[in-house]
């Protein structure tokens, strides 16, 4: 209806949400201007274990398709192949979160200055706290604040890093070529990011793949998070609805990587899948997370048949993590 504009389909997600607990988040975003709506909707710091990365198995994957190695991050092997030899560094994060980025920066004796920006007092409040409690606060600055109101002179940054917060951006040109700025002329700016359909406006084959995966899974593993209702199918969500609950939501998500290949000097950049099983595995994540021999055995089916639409071409990265050097 009107290009997905409004979906009928969203109700019974408004329904699910209730269950789960948060009509008073939904209301709050709702009855708030803009500005209120993006402080409240990032102002928590616990977070339950419904998402494809809180499955253990999930991450190792990421790891290796990344690094080459389960037990290696993306963020540890660009350090090690691109920061060897290098210390008394000076990095950024924005929308830095609960600051666990920060801190094992902090540990790897690397850094002399980390600057962290995140708009959530509520989260900056907390990664202050773990940053004194693990006694590596000393050289993190951390900043409640809008990335789009941050001051700093140019050229000061060997490393910009933003995590999962680029999709959230917009105007998402404006913020890119500000990175640009920031670094030095040897610096790199470091992303991890979704760069699927804006507002999730996801495929039709994607939906047909996830939903005839759902129908084959058993009922056990369907049941979601907190309510335990049995999820059956996967939908597109309504623009209007996308809007409402947060209208920073993958805003610009598939202008991303054209915007960046045009600003930047592009190093490598890899994907690590999402496509299918973000949309799978999203409020159920947590039945995946024992280590049974029927719970391996579903996850190895899920991977491989991500993995051969994306080797085939018919389904492309909806995560990817990039290495980027100053642009001209």
């Amino acid at each position: 209806m009107f290009a997905n504009l409004v979906n009928i389909r969203d109700i019974p997600l408004l329904v699910e949400k209730i269950r789960q607990g948060q009509l008073r988040k939904i209301l709050s975003k709702l009855f708030r201007g803009r500005a209120g709506r993006l402080i409240n909707s990032w102002n928590h710091v616990e977070i339950p274990p419904k998402h494809w990365w809180d499955i253990p198995e999930v991450m190792e994957r990421w790891n290796s398709m990344l690094s080459g190695d389960p037990g290696v991050d993306y963020f540890t092997f660009f350090l090690n192949t691109y920061f060897a030899g290098r210390d008394g560094l000076h990095a950024l994060t924005l929308g830095c979160g609960t600051g666990y980025r920060e801190i094992l920066l902090s540990r790897l004796g690397k850094f002399e200055c980390i600057d962290a920006i995140d708009i959530s007092r509520a989260r900056i409040e907390h990664a202050r706290r773990k940053a004194d409690e693990g006694g590596c606060g000393g050289e993190i600055n951390y900043i409640v604040g809008d990335v789009f109101d941050y001051r700093e002179r140019n050229g000061r940054y060997d490393m910009v890093l933003v995590e999962q917060s680029l999709h959230h951006f917009s105007p998402l040109e404006k913020i890119l070529r500000r990175i640009n700025r920031f670094l030095k002329e040897d610096g790199y700016f470091i992303f991890n990011e979704f760069v699927g359909p804006s507002r999730f406006q996801w495929t039709q084959r994607q939906m047909d793949i996830v939903n005839g995966l759902l129908s084959v899974l058993p009922k056990r593993y369907r049941r979601r998070w907190k309510s335990g209702t049995i999820k059956r199918r996967v939908h597109r969500r309504g623009r209007l609805g996308m809007i409402l609950y947060d209208h920073t939501e993958a805003v610009e998500s598939d202008h991303i990587l054209p915007l960046i290949e045009k600003i930047f000097n592009v190093v490598e950049i890899r994907g690590y899948g999402g496509s299918v099983l973000q949309l799978l595995f999203a409020d159920i994540a947590h039945n995946f997370r024992s280590k049974d021999p029927d719970t391996e055995r579903l996850l190895r089916l899920c991977f491989e048949l991500e993995d051969l639409l994306l080797e085939s071409g018919e389904l492309q990265h909806d995560f990817v993590v990039g290495i980027c050097k100053k642009g001209d």
